[in-house]
């Protein structure tokens, strides 16, 4: 589930104040961010935005019309999608052919790959634990998202990885990539026939390519373990009160050392009213059932309804900065729900469209 997505099903049961326009953000101090930028609500609309600079972006959801746009402010592009029950039904439908067509072609299925190679991938709540940067931990020895290393094996910045890239070199895989790639390869070589396994292991090993990294090819070795990672703690340390609502606190220590806190309530206790508790459930509903359109029952993520009220981010063991939700209800300009002008469409290959272009 994509942060956006969460954090719809987290205010999915949003009770709230009065029939207003609401508007949620987080008040920021020290460069220490909350789980979005800004959720905006009006009648039957819903804006949500993350992201700034060349990465921006916002999602609008018409209710009425079943229709969301996904825009993208670096490039000045949006994608229009479809958002009711046929349309969702389909996309299901779609998805569940590309499945049956890779795995009769291909001899696999992405996802259950995927799930296999990384268990955790999926639970939400432990996602929610990480800190900026932290790999996944799959939950079996493997943690997704770890960087590439330099010959002198430690961890390439940005500005050395392009370089290497343009030199033609290939920056070293580090020990959970080599582990991860050793068990993709060895379940594609699982489900084809001798003769096949044969011959890719063959021009795999001649051509010094990643099957080099596979037991019994020549020439072949095993990877490292991976190195030992510092001791992860994620914990609840009791209940508080921020500005009259009560949440739990989470800490996070890396090392032994805090390096964030969360405060965490149930979306009842954040204190809204009853009207729009039957406005963002219709949000909720209608998104929750087009993400849960992409993937089978097996790879859906947790539900994880937590609401963030307050994060303290910490460097050194000391706070350096911290983030505050906040919630206004003064009025929102219809402009807000609307793709900003001179803004083209895209096709589902990520190309511009035609429309708009003339």
């Amino acid at each position: 589930m994509t942060k956006t997505t969460a954090l719809l099903v987290a205010l999915g049961a949003l009770p709230a104040i009065a029939l207003a326009d609401d508007t949620i953000t987080y008040r920021s101090e020290g460069g220490c961010a909350g789980d979005f930028d800004r959720v905006e609500m009006k009648t039957y609309f819903l804006r949500v935005d993350s992201g700034n600079g060349a990465h921006a972006g916002s999602m609008i959801y018409d209710h009425s019309e079943k229709l969301a746009y996904f825009i993208d402010h670096g490039s000045h592009t949006f994608m229009e999608t479809e958002l009711d029950e046929d349309a969702i039904d389909l996309q299901g439908d779609i998805m569940k052919s590309l499945r049956t067509k890779m795995r009769r072609e291909g001899g696999l299925d992405p996802f259950e790959m995927a799930q296999s190679l990384c268990p955790n991938m999926a639970a939400s709540a432990g996602n929610r634990d990480r800190q900026p940067d932290e790999p996944i931990d799959c939950g079996n020895g493997i943690a997704l998202g770890t960087p590439a290393t330099g010959a002198d094996g430690k961890p390439m910045s940005r500005e050395e990885m392009m370089a290497a890239t343009k030199n033609g070199q290939m920056p070293a895989l580090d020990a959970n990539t080599q582990q991860m790639m050793q068990k993709m390869m060895e379940q594609q070589l699982a489900r084809m026939t001798p003769e096949q396994r044969q011959q890719v292991q063959r021009a795999m090993a001649n051509g010094g390519g990643p099957m080099a990294m596979m037991p019994g090819v020549p020439g072949g070795n095993a990877p490292q373990a991976p190195p030992p990672r510092p001791e992860r703690i994620d914990r609840d340390a009791g209940e508080t009160d921020v500005g009259g609502i009560t949440c739990m606190r989470r800490e996070h220590l890396r090392a032994g050392e805090l390096v964030r806190e969360d405060c965490y309530t149930t979306a009842a206790g954040l204190h809204l009213g009853e009207v729009e508790t039957r406005r963002i459930a219709r949000f909720t509903k209608a998104m929750r059932a087009w993400s849960r359109s992409f993937v089978p029952d097996s790879a859906q993520p947790e539900s994880d309804d937590r609401v963030l009220v307050r994060r303290v981010c910490y460097a050194g063991g000391h706070e350096s900065g911290r983030a505050t939700l906040a919630i206004d209800t003064a009025p929102i300009p219809a402009s807000r729900f609307a793709v900003p002008a001179g803004y083209k469409p895209v096709d589902l290959m990520g190309s511009p469209g035609r429309q708009g272009s003339d």
